[in-house]
């Protein structure tokens, strides 16, 4: 219990650290476009950090809504980047919009799934090995834990659960292509593009392709807590 309390915690701290990061962001982009972007990273990490401290009770049909929008504005996003410039030139493709949108839909569907998963504080009975993290149920009691699921769900072994255990496997391998990503930009004299492209960079795309700096590293650090919390999320969902 200690090591899932800790996991918890530290999650918890990351997940805050790409809330102030993604919100500084936004801040000092110059186009609305990448504004709103920074926002809606940094509302998906915020409400992630409040799922997984004890005491937060948030409405979770306004969010379900939020994060649908969200889904929507990515791949919108993804459409426009499809088509280059004059120059021939894209900003950026449309690979990275699309799974910002996958993960907006997951966050909406995790919100919803709680709400139909969690169970009562007074009801719950946690087994003897339980996930390593335990949510509480996101707009009811604080204590609430996802320990066992709902009769409504469990009745159809082949519907909710089985989409639970297959997101927590897709975003556990999206962290692993985000970490191996990260692990290239920290290799000396590699040159990869960033996660968020400038505009129209000086000199073209070639140009483009340089060294990693603070933000290109700290772009990838979001992308792989934020990618790590999804997938324990929706692992302890499945437990």
């Amino acid at each position: 219990m200690i090591a899932g309390e800790a996991l918890r915690w530290t999650l918890a701290g990351l997940l805050l650290a790409a809330t102030l990061y993604s919100a500084w962001r936004g801040m000092a982009a110059a186009q609305p476009a990448r504004r709103v972007d920074s926002a809606l990273h940094a509302l998906m990490t915020a409400v992630m950090a409040i799922m997984l401290v004890p005491g937060g009770q948030w409405p979770v049909l306004p969010q379900v809504l939020l994060f649908s929008l969200g889904a929507w504005w990515f791949v919108v996003q993804a459409v426009r980047r499809r088509t280059p410039s004059r120059d021939g030139w894209p900003p950026s493709g449309p690979a990275k919009p699309l799974y910002d949108a996958a993960a907006m839909a997951a966050m909406a569907f995790m919100l919803a799934a709680t709400g139909l998963w969690g169970l009562p504080a007074s009801a719950a009975v946690p087994p003897p090995r339980g996930p390593l993290i335990s949510l509480p149920h996101h707009g009811g009691s604080a204590a609430a834990a996802l320990a066992a699921p709902d009769p409504a769900w469990s009745a159809d072994p082949a519907l909710m659960p089985s989409a639970v255990s297959g997101l927590a496997i897709v975003f556990g391998l999206a962290t692993v292509l985000w970490t191996a990503r990260l692990l290239l930009q920290l290799w000396p004299g590699s040159e990869v593009p960033p996660v968020r492209p400038a505009i129209r960079p000086p000199g073209g795309w070639l140009r483009n392709r340089r060294s990693a700096g603070f933000r290109d590293l700290a772009d990838t650090a979001v992308e792989v807590v934020g990618a790590a919390a999804l997938a324990l999320m929706f692992a302890a969902l499945a437990a």
